[in-house]
């Protein structure tokens, strides 16, 4: 369901679908800016909108806390509905969008970097790929992530310690 999500007291809206950003409005000289993809609508007041949608964007949705949309990757969790999925390697990966070229990666990971291990929960395909040290996973849940990550924080001490030589 499309709404408009306020950032900027009446000035500036993100145009969602669900929680996916479809769009922008922006209130600027007087008019509306409804910008979707490409393309720019004006409009004159917000009922003009709302006939556009045929339904009041601009309505406050209310959404649950307590029981938020689960979504996956063959039962890695996304947090966000996946469009074009495919696996790389052994990583299931997903666009947040049918349109875009972005890949995230499903599920749980300990991604290694110069200032240590972190946790990480649908990281980019480019972080894992290209500008990590390494990493363990996918998990399928925290907890097992949590599990794993302790694991690999030992081995990569271990690995480090034995790559160090000996002072002379």
């Amino acid at each position: 369901m499309i709404h408009a999500k306020q950032i900027l007291k009446e000035k500036f809206w993100l145009l969602k679908d669900g929680e996916i950003n479809v769009g922008t409005i922006e209130f600027k000289k007087d008019q509306y800016h409804v910008k979707q993809e490409q393309d720019i609508q004006v409009f004159e007041s917000k009922q003009d909108i709302i006939k556009k949608f045929d339904t009041d964007i601009f309505q406050k949705i209310s959404t649950k806390i307590d029981a938020p949309t689960q979504h996956d990757v063959e039962g890695f969790p996304t947090k966000v509905k996946p469009f074009n999925v495919q696996w790389f390697d052994k990583i299931p990966t997903f666009t947040k969008t049918e349109k875009s070229h972005d890949r995230y990666c499903a599920g749980y990971y300990g991604v290694r970097f110069e200032g240590g291990i972190f946790p990480s929960n649908n990281p980019k395909l480019i972080t894992l790929t290209e500008k990590c040290l390494e990493f363990v996973g996918p998990f399928k849940s925290e907890m097992e992530l949590n599990i794993n990550l302790s694991t690999f924080k030992k081995e990569t001490k271990t690995k480090l310690k034995d790559a160090v030589p000996e002072p002379l």
